[in-house]
């Protein structure tokens, strides 16, 4: 059972990862918003974000995505190598090994579903790979239990979850090896979190004593520091992200479709932002 140190301590690091996710160009710019002609085109969610990065929070992640939900559902993790091991067809003693799938009917149109948002493409890769979408649980509900939800069991069969493995090359195109990966499994791991995020925890939390909440935290052997220490350096910008930024944005862009009469042109100020005056400080192009 969760004890209260444990939720503050969790807020406030998913604080402390935004704003390293802040100090990111690309981040800054789907969170102000992309300029266009008719109005800034925010692409944000921090909270999908942090579901997507490993965090607590009262999400739970779904996907739009068959093989994505599959691959999951016919392989886990190792946490100290980080490589994606196949479920066997059948356990230690010799038992077929079930696995299981939850579908969620979408009831209503989905802008009507409450608690349910789209993540999708952000500024960092492994939302969008996942096709990601969350579901906003409340205290003590069970996912299982929704009368939307169906789930459908199937055996592990050795071919198909090749065929997975194909698809995903071992896992890595939904858990690609990126820098604000090690960044939140730093904040994740550490016994220390920043006064930035603190305070700013703080402000989203006006009715929290915040005397005893720094009481708690250092009670719990968690110490406040006035550095944020895992945010983007320029070293890093400089040779992780701006040689391919332009490039990497462009393909992201290549596949959204207008879906409306008056979104082409929305969609070409988008894509064309680069090449603008006020788009080089975010590419250096």
């Amino acid at each position: 059972m969760f004890q209260r140190e444990d939720i503050i301590r969790e807020n406030i690091l998913r604080e402390e990862f935004e704003l390293v996710m802040e100090s990111h160009p690309l981040y800054r710019l789907f969170l102000h918003g992309i300029p266009t002609k008719k109005k800034p085109i925010r692409i944000i969610n921090p909270f999908g974000n942090a579901l997507a990065y490993g965090f607590p929070t009262p999400m739970l992640p779904l996907t739009s995505s068959l093989d994505v939900a599959l691959f999951f559902a016919t392989h886990r993790r190792n946490d100290e190598s980080g490589l994606w091991i196949p479920i066997p067809e059948r356990d230690e003693h010799g038992n077929i090994n079930v696995g299981v799938i939850y579908v969620m009917v979408l009831a209503f149109p989905f802008p009507m579903m409450l608690g349910l948002s789209c993540v999708g493409m952000q500024a960092f890769r492994r939302p969008g790979e996942q096709k990601l979408f969350a579901l906003n649980m409340g205290a003590g509900e069970d996912f299982n239990n929704n009368n939307l939800v169906v789930g459908i069991k199937f055996r592990q069969n050795p071919s198909e979850i090749h065929e997975l493995e194909r698809i995903f090359n071992n896992g890595e195109l939904l858990t690609p090896n990126e820098l604000i990966a090690d960044k939140a499994n730093e904040i994740l791991t550490t016994h220390c979190v920043s006064e930035m995020a603190f305070e700013r925890n703080c402000r989203n939390n006006p009715r929290d004593n915040h005397r005893e909440n720094r009481k708690m935290l250092e009670e719990a052997g968690v110490r406040i520091s006035s550095d944020i220490c895992h945010l983007f350096t320029e070293e890093e910008l400089m040779e992780q992200y701006y040689p391919t930024a332009r490039e990497d944005y462009e393909e992201m862009f290549s596949h959204v479709v207008a879906v409306h009469p008056g979104f082409d042109t929305l969609l070409n100020d988008i894509r064309n932002f680069p090449n603008t005056v006020e788009g080089h400080k975010f590419f250096r192009l």
